[in-house]
């Protein structure tokens, strides 16, 4: 019983050592993703809108999503170590394209009291032929936002900041 309750408890820790937070995953081709050198990148959508109770002005809140744009192709440039090339379409471009759909937010609280905030968005990988090598949806957590978890913009930039590098470890050794 001991062993049992021991290799539990190791298989707990183990899980919440992942660096992904897979909420869905349809599709992975990990050789696929292993084996392609490089990848066209859609700008980041943010499909969402944030409630009314948030008290976030609708100029305030695109200002913000210009902002994680610029954020996530800078930290997705900085943790791939593939040739990324950041385009404005798929006409853009030949070959595979990543495209991130943000569709969930949740803005957590101060210092991560009432949560951490996180972003949830369906990350798709399409290779040169056309085919879905990578469709999963993903979270990215504020948890790491140190002195900026004290606001929601600080929280929520975080949140992108870690899908974009969930992102570079599907596209640059599948995992």
């Amino acid at each position: 019983m001991r062993k049992l309750t021991l290799l539990l408890g190791i298989a707990l820790l183990l899980s919440a050592c992942s660096s992904q937070n897979i909420v869905e995953e349809t599709t992975r081709n990990k050789v696929a993703l292993q084996t392609t050198g490089s990848y066209f990148v859609l700008p980041l959508e943010v499909d969402f809108r944030p409630p009314q109770a948030w008290e976030i002005a609708d100029d305030e809140w695109n200002l913000w999503v210009e902002h994680w744009k610029i954020d996530f192709k800078e930290e997705l440039r900085a943790e791939c170590m593939k040739t990324l090339e950041f385009v404005d379409s798929v006409n853009e471009g030949e070959g595979a394209y990543v495209k991130c759909v943000v569709y969930e937010m949740d803005n957590g609280g101060f210092s991560g009291f009432g949560g951490n905030g996180f972003a949830r968005a369906r990350i798709t990988v399409i290779d040169e032929n056309g085919k879905a090598i990578y469709d999963a949806k993903l979270e990215g957590t504020g948890a790491n936002s140190g002195f900026e978890s004290a606001v929601t913009r600080g929280r929520l930039k975080f949140a992108i900041l870690n899908l974009a590098r969930q992102i570079a470890d599907v596209i640059e050794d599948g995992q």
